[in-house]
């Protein structure tokens, strides 16, 4: 059985990169024959076929044009594959794990929080035109067999906006790797020496922030609900943004500078983790935070929001997903009963122990290979 895996980015980080990995060689472990179609290089894969797509790279508009044209193109003239497994946004699957969520869902959370010439730039910026467009025939197209969503959330606002049978949808919440975890779990008891190493206050409460696109994963919400605090809670940001100036200029402003440390993109994350007190994400928009759901299997209280899919698998006593992050005063509560409530690390670890990622990812294979 031959099997098409869609992904029209690789980098060293992704989550959904990462998914497309750990796909193809669950599907070579099975003994399919798995072809990745991309416009990067793919490296990580010796064994597994890889089609390299020629894209238009001036920009990610060009880019997502070029490459649906050209993906469109391919199949309308070759039938040899059994599956079309989409992990993107693209025109021409059999399947497609929306990862990224609903894109309308997400401009209009964006609207509500801009300005009216902003909104206006918004509904006539030509890069979103094109994914709404893309993202119509990719859920509503009559070769669309199943959509997996990470969430209960994005599955909800995909059927809000499109028109797709309920039946085609099926919720696989993201995979942790959980048992990879636990070496870096247990390390945790070594916290003041852990802090040490990275010269950070060995008696601070620490939340930590974990993120890329700081407006989206609401940074400036976190800061803002710090300034509320006494100076032993402070916060660690670990994230890349092009306008990282202006949240370390608000911290500025706020007299935060001291409490707040900036530590860009990190290869490895988990040592933040290890040294952290509890997890703050007030985000705007998150299909499933794979952040979020890290910080839960190495035994972190988490605070976020209710537009973070992740919030579907946070108890009682493993976090707390507020209404609007725009509400400081909402968010610096939550960030208090993190602060005050007696918390059981092995419990909240324990809590996400069904979401390895190796299950996860098996999960998404029986949910593609049953459709055909």
């Amino acid at each position: 059985m031959k099997i098409a895996i869609l992904k029209i980015n690789f980098n060293t980080y992704g989550g959904s990169e990462k998914y497309c990995l750990l796909l193809t060689r669950y599907l070579l472990q099975k003994g399919y024959t798995p072809v990745i179609f991309s416009s990067s290089e793919v490296s990580e894969l010796n064994q597994a076929l890889i089609h390299k797509v020629p894209t238009l790279r001036f920009n990610k508009l060009l880019q997502l044009y070029s490459f649906n044209k050209c993906i469109y193109s391919y199949f309308n003239n070759n039938r040899e594959f059994d599956a079309i497994i989409s992990m993107d946004k693209t025109i021409y699957h059999t399947h497609i794990r929306a990862g990224g969520g609903c894109h309308k869902a997400w401009l209009l959370r964006k609207e509500k929080l801009y300005s009216w010439w902003r909104k206006k730039l918004l509904s006539i910026n030509p890069y979103h035109k094109f994914v709404l467009k893309l993202e119509k025939l990719g859920f509503e197209g009559p070769w669309v067999k199943k959509i997996i969503t990470n969430s209960n959330m994005v599955k909800r606002e995909i059927l809000e906006h499109y028109k797709v049978d309920e039946t085609k949808i099926m919720v696989i919440h993201n995979g942790v790797e959980w048992k990879a975890l636990e070496k870096a779990f247990w390390e945790k008891e070594n916290k003041y020496y852990l802090r040490k190493e990275l010269e950070l206050d060995p008696d601070a409460f620490y939340f930590l922030f974990v993120g890329n696109g700081f407006e989206r994963k609401g940074l400036k919400f976190a800061i803002k609900a710090l300034s509320l605090f006494p100076k032993d809670i402070k916060l660690i940001v670990v994230g890349h943004d092009k306008n990282i100036k202006k949240y370390k200029k608000l911290a500025q402003n706020l007299k935060l500078s001291e409490r707040i440390l900036f530590v860009g993109y990190q290869q490895n994350v988990t040592k933040f983790y290890q040294v952290a007190d509890a997890f703050l994400l007030p985000t705007l928009y998150d299909p499933f935070s794979n952040a979020s759901l890290e910080a839960l299997a190495m035994g972190l209280f988490v605070v976020t929001t209710k537009d973070n899919g992740c919030s579907e698998v946070i108890k009682d006593f493993s976090g707390i997903a507020i209404e609007n992050p725009n509400e400081v005063d909402s968010l610096a509560y939550a960030m208090n009963l993190a602060i005050s409530k007696e918390k059981d690390p092995f419990k909240i670890r324990m809590s996400v122990a069904h979401l390895d990622v190796d299950e996860q990812v098996k999960k998404l294979v029986e949910a593609c290979l049953s459709e055909i």
